[in-house]
């Protein structure tokens, strides 16, 4: 069964707008009640209007709206996307019918313009009808290179091919990683990704593209998480990046792929505590943002400056990275994950400054079930949100809600973490506990002694935000300010 509330979470709140117009004009009866069930799912109330009218008449006016979301939010996305594609099909037909009524040379004239738009949309099924169009009317046009146009066609094909298994190669190789048992060896990334290669008869210059590139960048960031090794990620891709940027494969289509590519090449150089070079990618990224009247400006805006609050605010910034968080969150319109997202970061730099009136407000602010944001915003941004709501119970002094809230931390990702010996979190977690009831024995020797034997640290190897955890830790044990200690931490090797 479609869920409403995954088609409603990609639309935005001008959509929303958007979408109420359009189901009230197609009512035509004034009783109608999908809007209002619309707006109940908005705010998570669609449970009282099932008591209110029953289940089954529930679950009729539930599909109606189901059907007028994908009719809306398909419409669109076909009218946002297709466009171009659309110009390629019209200027294809309107070739073929000239080429029938013997009008070779305005044909010609076309299917040039269409292999022009479809090259720079990689619209490869396209294109091979292109050629093959050309091929069938090659006799007639004057001056065409039958020999060019079969190797255009021959090297269309392979790129098409390699598309497809492309897909196959990057879907096995994520496989691979989720297999993995804790614990078990994996080899190199790379090692790895040229076997894929190999195995898939891909070539690495077919390869090579922003798509490609990105697939790899997310494909880092899971080997990462999996090795629990950032610091020693090798990525060695990130040298074609600057190849491929101002080539005829930098194009409008590729935007998406390039902008998320650098995106995730900032993220992991944050996480690897390169903050410099973290922020040169987001300078890059936020010049492709510009591009083509900023089409894609709006839709990583929130992304973006999350990221560069979170550099801003490691590195020794907090204040100008409190003050582009609230921008962003006041006058960008952003979406509900997208708040969540944005609060959340807000909400760490608060408690890193001891402002613990602003975080009280901000974990108020977060109403969904965890559930919601397990599935919308992933595992670690519950994990974040958990683990400082717990820590803000312990500042507050609040014991016995920081225990409860342990407890159900614990149940919440015992599935996804509690089996691996290497995390430190649940250690931590302990060491929390065992402090509740008697905050004076966080700053005593047996505390420290306990905290040198219990949490498997990396030092400089770290996780950044494990780091940063253990930076709270550590401040409470030397009676020390929580931003400076986490920022001293983040300079030198720890042990």
């Amino acid at each position: 069964m479609i869920a409403i509330k995954d088609l409603i979470v990609l639309q935005s709140e001008k959509d929303q707008a958007a979408f109420i117009s359009y189901v009230e004009g197609r009512n035509k009866r004034h009783d109608t009640r999908n809007v209002g069930l619309y707006k109940a799912f908005l705010k998570d109330e669609e449970e009282q209007i099932l008591r209110e009218i029953g289940s089954n008449a529930f679950g009729s006016l539930k599909k109606r709206l189901c059907d007028q979301l994908i009719e809306f939010s398909g419409g669109q996305l076909l009218a946002q996307e297709l466009s171009q594609e659309n110009e390629v099909l019209k200027l294809i037909a309107l070739a073929r019918k000239l080429f029938e009524n013997n009008q070779i040379k305005t044909g010609h004239t076309l299917l040039k313009r269409a292999e022009k738009v479809a090259l720079s949309l990689d619209l490869f099924a396209q294109l091979n009808e292109i050629y093959h169009l050309l091929i069938e009317q090659s006799h007639k046009i004057e001056g065409l290179d039958q020999g060019k146009l079969f190797t255009k066609l021959e090297k269309n094909n392979a790129q098409f091919i390699a598309e497809e298994r492309l897909s196959v190669l990057y879907a096995s190789m994520q496989k691979h990683f989720n297999s993995k048992l804790d614990g078990e060896t994996v080899d190199s990334l790379e090692s790895i990704y040229e076997k894929a290669l190999q195995k898939f008869g891909v070539s690495a210059d077919l390869a090579f593209s922003f798509r490609a590139l990105n697939q790899l960048c997310v494909l880092s960031d899971l080997f990462a998480s999996q090795t629990k090794n950032y610091h020693g990620l090798d990525l060695f891709f990130e040298g074609k990046i600057a190849e491929l940027q101002g080539s005829t494969k930098d194009s409008e289509k590729t935007l998406p792929y390039h902008l998320s590519l650098l995106y995730g090449m900032s993220t992991i150089y944050f996480r690897k505590n390169q903050l410099g070079r973290s922020r040169a990618y987001l300078e890059q990224m936020f010049k492709q943002m510009q591009r083509y009247q900023k089409k894609y400006f709006t839709i990583w805006q929130a992304r973006y400056v999350n990221l560069l609050a979170l550099n801003l605010n490691f590195s020794g910034q907090p204040v100008k990275a409190r003050e582009v968080l609230i921008d962003c969150l006041k006058n960008a319109s952003p979406k509900e994950t997208e708040t969540a997202l944005l609060q959340l970061s807000l909400g760490m730099i608060y408690f890193q400054q001891g402002d613990l009136k602003e975080v009280k407000k901000i974990i108020a602010s977060f109403q969904k079930r965890d559930i919601w944001y397990l599935r919308y915003l992933g595992n670690e941004w519950l994990f974040n949100y958990k683990a400082m709501e717990i820590l803000l119970h312990f500042d507050l002094g609040n014991d016995q809600l920081a225990e409860s809230r342990i407890l159900s931390f614990q149940r919440i990702f015992a599935r996804h973490s509690k089996g691996d010996k290497s995390n430190p979190l649940w250690p931590f977690l302990k060491l929390v506990k065992s402090a509740l009831f008697d905050p004076e024995y966080i700053s005593s020797p047996p505390f420290a002694e306990k905290v040198e034997t219990s949490i498997p640290w990396k030092g400089e190897e770290e996780d950044f935000f494990n780091r940063c955890f253990y930076a709270w830790l550590k401040a409470k044990m030397l009676k020390q300010p929580v931003y400076e200690t986490t920022l001293d931490l983040l300079k030198k090797p720890q042990h």
